[in-house]
């Protein structure tokens, strides 16, 4: 099940990240450093304002929604989902402004009006698709996921070649288009969002399991990207572009590998807790930690072995020497968070106790925006990231410690270790490529060679660590179908 719901989700869970990684990438060479800076951190602040402002609501509808079985009780979900929407798209709104004002010096108002539609469209967009991920609907998921972030792109690359690049310019054109695609996506579901009837009984329940969630997901925000604030306010606005290039691909990177797994994995358990077992839900979580680390684990040390090429070709001149510097770290420090957010945290959710998590997101926001503050002081850029992946990792051992035994959750470490030893040798075989005379150059030929010798070493690795694994699943299988 878990193979079959990961393959559905698949082009969307890498087309998606691949877009906005491109897009990272190619507004390097459009716009200077301090407006490359100011751009990132509207895009990123965006999901800070969604989980203020929305992601309560969205936790809720993924865990609980298949309880309201009943036609009445469907019609009050959607008519207090409806009411939620438009309530708090005025909120978001006001956060927006804030935001503005307390980041940006003597911002347009196309800039203003650029950021305010922006942070609301993509809210929407992604408030639809966690709600066509818990109803299984994997086209209109796709199209949310690949749709609106390749058609924002393609649009300003349009626009920036006719009419200049800036700020405003790219805000304001993938907000255009993420509010086309949510709008055509939302009419197709039946979804639209109109003023309906609270139901306070169902809007109490959502704020009780929510709110805990959404201070978690501000803190994990924070322990994301206040390293940003940290670099601004510490070095200046174009340090905080030359971050920003390497950290925003970091994230993006490792998010592309973690929702591979998770987009399709966190439903089959939530499935397995509402057939009231949560034993199976345990298990289910452990495989897809396993799966999730077999992902990240190569794809990470795969970029950080080609960093320099890889830089190299991809960004502008004037962001490379940086991006190369701090690149790595930031690779390690995203892996870590993702494999902890993704593989194991989730069960805090699966068994209703988000205020653990609470603190757990709360330390973690304090250990790296501390980390980073101290590393930056010592180190500049680079020293700043490393002190966040410290952080990351700190936070990473004592949170699996705590759900150990509290929650029972057992990590699969044999295999754990298997996944390393197979990453190791990927990694050595592609750091030996020089010695014997196989030059990594920067262009796309050596890139995409060295990524599918990467690929064939890891994967000869893990058939020689996993065989007996494959063989007796294969015969499993072989049985169940007998």
């Amino acid at each position: 099940m878990l193979i079959r719901q990961t393959l559905a989700y698949f082009p969307a869970q890498i087309l998606s990240p691949l877009t906005q990684f491109a897009t990272a990438i190619i507004l390097t060479h459009y716009l200077a450093a301090a407006d490359y800076g100011l751009t990132m951190l509207i895009f990123a602040s965006q999901e800070l304002i969604f989980q203020i402002c929305l992601s309560w609501w969205t936790t809720y509808f993924l865990r609980y929604a298949g309880q309201f079985g009943a036609d009445g009780d469907r019609r009050d979900l959607a008519g207090t989902e409806s009411a939620i929407i438009l309530a708090t798209a005025g909120l978001q709104v006001v956060a927006t402004l804030i935001l503005v004002a307390v980041s940006a010096t003597k911002p347009s108002p196309a800039f203003i009006v650029g950021a305010c539609l922006y942070v609301v469209s993509r809210s929407y967009l992604t408030f639809l698709s966690e709600k066509t991920r818990r109803e299984a609907r994997i086209l209109d998921y796709s199209l949310l996921q690949i749709g609106a972030p390749l058609a924002s792109l393609l649009l300003t690359l349009l626009l920036m070649g006719w009419l200049g690049a800036n700020p405003a310019r790219v805000l304001l054109d993938f907000a255009l288009m993420h509010g086309v695609i949510a709008f055509l996506v939302a009419l197709r579901m039946g979804a639209l969002a109109r003023p309906g009837r609270i139901d306070h009984g169902i809007l109490k329940a959502a704020l009780s399991f929510g709110v805990p969630v959404v201070v978690s997901n501000l803190f994990g925000w924070f322990a994301a990207h206040g390293i940003r604030f940290v670099v601004q306010y510490g070095a200046g606005s174009t340090a905080l572009g030359l971050l920003s290039v390497g950290w925003g691909l970091a994230i993006r990177l490792a998010a592309m590998a973690a929702m591979v797994v998770t987009a399709a994995a966190y439903p089959l358990a939530v499935r397995e807790m509402d057939r009231g077992d949560p034993d199976a839900a345990r298990r289910q979580l452990s495989t897809n930690s396993a799966l999730l680390l077999g992902l990240i684990a190569p794809s990470t040390a795969g970029v950080i072995a080609i960093a320099d090429p890889f830089v190299t070709l991809l960004v502008a001149t004037d962001y490379r020497a940086a991006t190369i510097d701090l690149l790595p770290w930031a690779l390690i420090c995203a892996a870590i968070r993702n494999l902890r957010m993704h593989g194991w945290d989730q069960m805090y959710l699966l068994f209703e106790a988000p205020r653990p998590m609470v603190v757990l997101e709360g330390i973690e926001a304090v250990l790296t925006i501390l980390g980073s503050a101290i590393g930056l002081f010592f180190g500049g850029l680079t020293g700043a990231v490393i002190g966040a992946a410290l952080a990351a990792l700190v936070i990473a051992l004592a949170d699996y410690a705590y759900l150990n035994r509290r929650f029972g959750l057992h990590a699969p470490l044999a295999f754990y270790a298997k996944i390393a030893l197979a990453t190791a040798i990927m990694w050595l075989a592609l750091k030996a490529l020089p010695g014997v005379g196989l030059t990594m150059a920067a262009d796309w030929w050596s890139i995409l060679a060295a990524v599918a010798f990467g690929m064939a070493v890891y994967g000869v690795a893990i058939l020689i660590l996993f065989g007996g694994d494959l063989v007796r699943a294969v015969r499993a299988w072989r049985l169940s179908r007998a």
